[in-house]
Order: structure tokens, then C-alpha cells, then sequence
């Protein structure tokens, strides 16, 4: 298995955007962390500091298949080993061969993280 890992990372509150707040980042590996809060410093540079952002993960074609099961199928590190379903198999050989069918050599998969309240802002809300 490629070495992916859950992170997280401070990140502003969405309502005060002053707070940084503890942030699911998702699964990712190293370089993929580092190129998702290069994009996120970006967008929050810019103001433009929504409660999801959006941003682009680069996969070579051996890590698609992981990062897919492990972000958007829900598996676990140990699952995916031997216990992916042959069906959610199938359907992540089939996304990746058509991102792959355009002469790419790389599948960008487009990655939303959920910025979190901070509980400050949380506790005001009551």
C-alpha cells in the first residue's frame, strides 16, 4: 500500500476566520498534504474562505486507486488490503481507466474539505 495517512490541520474558524481550528484534511500522502495546504493558504489568502473548500489532488495511477477508496468509499487502511467489495472495486478501476483514457499519466480528483467552527464562534450560536 502507498503510505497515506489522515490528517489534520489548523485551519480558520468559518465564522470568525480569526480561531484556527483542528481540520480534517482527509487521506493523503505526504507530497498530497503539501500540495493541499499550498492550494488552502492560497484560497485563504485570497479571502475567499467558504465553509468547503475546494481544492485538487494529483494522483499517479498506483495511488488513485487508494486515495479513492480511502476519501470517497470509506475504507479503512486495513480494508484495502483484502476486504474492498468487487463492485466498489470495479468502480474505481473504471473511473481511473477513463481518467487515464485521455492521455493523462496523472488523475486530478477534485478534494472538498469542511472547515470547522471554532468554539467560540459555536458557543455564541446558542
Amino acid at each position: 500500500m502507498i503510505d497515506f495517512q489522515y490528517y489534520f490541520h489548523q485551519l480558520p474558524c468559518f465564522d470568525c476566520k480569526k480561531t484556527t481550528v483542528n481540520t480534517d484534511l482527509g487521506w493523503l500522502t505526504a507530497a498530497m498534504k503539501d500540495d493541499v495546504l499550498a492550494q488552502v493558504t492560497e484560497i485563504i489568502s485570497q479571502g475567499n474562505l467558504e465553509p468547503d473548500l475546494s481544492v485538487n489532488v494529483t494522483c499517479t495511477k498506483d495511488e488513485a486507486r487508494d486515495y479513492l477508496l480511502l476519501n470517497f468509499y470509506g475504507y479503512s487502511e486495513e480494508e484495502l488490503a483484502n476486504q474492498v467489495e468487487a463492485e466498489d472495486e470495479q468502480e474505481v478501476a473504471d473511473e481511473i481507466a477513463e481518467l487515464l483514457a485521455e492521455g493523462n499519466d496523472v488523475a486530478v480528483f477534485e478534494h472538498e474539505i469542511a472547515l470547522q467552527i471554532c468554539t467560540d464562534c459555536d458557543m455564541g450560536e446558542e
